[in-house]
């Protein structure tokens, strides 16, 4: 399974709706979705697992 990493700023209406359509469509394709805390919790994530293809930044 690929994983693909979503650094989002949760709260905001207006970009939960596009990041929520986004992680449907990934999760469909077989792609597993992780929402870090923060940048050292991203850090860590990409260090320690070598399926992370992918990272977005919002």
């Amino acid at each position: 399974m690929k994983i693909i990493a979503i650094m989002n700023h949760f709260g905001v209406l207006a970009k939960e709706a596009p990041v929520e359509e986004l992680h449907k469509k990934l999760v469909s394709k077989d792609y597993r979705i992780i929402y870090p805390e923060d940048v050292d919790d991203l850090m860590e994530l990409v260090e320690n697992n070598a399926k992370v293809c992918g990272i977005i930044f919002d």
